[in-house]
């Protein structure tokens, strides 16, 4: 019966080793193939990433959207704790949804009319910013000391401006096609919505699958710990997103209200892009003021100078106030891996990779960390974090 026994156990150990050489083989075969036709590889990649973009496009939305909903909902429980939950979901996405809604129709409606304006109205001073450097050049170079003020304007607009009106034959036929997908992307973004709906609704149910799937896979004795480990990364990354956004936008507020004041012209475009560059950690704030800077140079270069020190200012407000008291110490990474992931993500994927590379360092971070930690307590080593 033993010796019938370890036949059995030896054609089962015969058979896996069988079926692992197998499946290697047909993997290495499937990466050479996938390498010899990277082309259409990357084709067939593309059109399967065209056909999923509303569900992508869905769980960003639900994604950032989620944090907003858990405040209706924590403010509801204020309320009426324990009784109609399903209710008090409904109601908190409804009221997220209609705050995201209007937000869009507000840019649509008001913001958008206003800085199309400003774009024809930035054209028409950049065009007079020219005759005034060409008549004034001897007088800027006088304005500030050690600078030839006349000398740079003049460069710049030599070197820079022409060649930027030079470019209108390439940028127009550019533009029309992108007008022409237009209808593709507002399809993708209305379906990504109405999925972002479900996806929340449900996410209790998606996140017990995902759960389950986590419980199944990894062995039991880890399996706490994987899960409460990816519970973290979720923390940190959602965190940082919503946090900065919450951020970006009151720091695109007061920019607008202090342009005002100062009487800036173009007040709601380079608030604007204050706004949206201020999302990038570290540099955002100077990305955004570049713009600003060359254009009121043109324009007046008074007014550039008030910009800079406006500009300044306010990054100073959010880097020591502001941006710690609603992001805390999410990312928890030093200034020198912001840079990098600043700059690996930019140089891959562009702005979206500017502003993802940084939560995207931290998670990798605290996940080495958690990695190396549980290697140390192995080994009974104990070494204090250099913080």
């Amino acid at each position: 019966m033993d010796k019938k026994n370890r036949i059995l156990e030896s054609l089962k150990t015969l058979v896996s080793n069988v079926w692992y050489i197998v499946a290697l083989v047909a993997i290495c075969t499937a990466v050479i193939v996938i390498i010899l036709n990277w082309g259409r590889t990357l084709l067939v990649i593309g059109n399967f990433i065209k056909v999923l973009a509303p569900f992508i496009i869905g769980f960003f939305l639900a994604y950032l959207i989620k944090p907003l909903v858990a405040i209706f909902k924590n403010l509801f429980n204020l309320a009426q704790r324990g009784r109609y939950m399903k209710v008090k979901k409904a109601v908190a996405v409804i009221l997220s949804y209609v705050i995201i809604v209007g937000l869009i129709a507000i840019i649509i409606v008001y913001i958008a009319p206003q800085i199309s304006e400003s774009v024809k109205g930035i054209g028409k001073s950049i065009t007079r910013g020219y005759n005034y450097v060409s008549t004034h050049k001897e007088e800027m170079n006088n304005m500030i000391p050690f600078i030839n003020l006349g000398d740079l304007m003049e460069y710049i607009k030599d070197n820079m401006g022409n060649r930027i009106l030079d470019q209108g034959e390439i940028i127009v036929p550019y533009v029309y096609e992108m007008s022409s997908s237009i209808a593709a992307v507002l399809y993708n973004i209305l379906m990504g919505l109405v999925i972002s709906i479900y996806m929340i609704l449900d996410g209790r149910t998606l996140i017990n699958h995902l759960k389950r799937g986590v419980y199944a896979i990894v062995p039991k004795d880890k399996s706490d710990g994987v899960w409460a480990t990816m519970r973290e990364c979720n923390h940190i990354f959602n965190g940082f997103l919503f946090g900065k956004a919450i951020d970006s936008l009151i720091i695109g507020i007061i920019c607008l209200i202090a342009m005002s004041i100062l009487r800036l012209p173009f007040a709601l475009f380079m608030s604007l892009i204050v706004c949206i560059t201020n999302m990038i950690p570290y540099f955002g704030p100077i990305i955004g003021a570049i713009p600003g800077v060359i254009i009121y140079l043109f324009i007046n270069p008074k007014l550039s100078l008030i910009f800079a020190i406006m500009i300044l200012v306010l990054q100073q407000f959010d880097g020591l106030y502001l941006g710690p008291k609603i992001l805390g110490d999410l990312t928890g990474i030093k200034p020198l891996w912001v840079i990098f992931g600043i700059t690996v993500g930019g140089a891959y994927f562009g702005f979206v990779g500017m502003f993802l590379g940084v939560p995207t360092v931290a998670v990798i971070m605290y996940l080495l960390n958690v990695f190396v930690e549980k290697k140390l307590h192995k080994k009974g080593i104990q070494l204090f974090d250099s913080k």
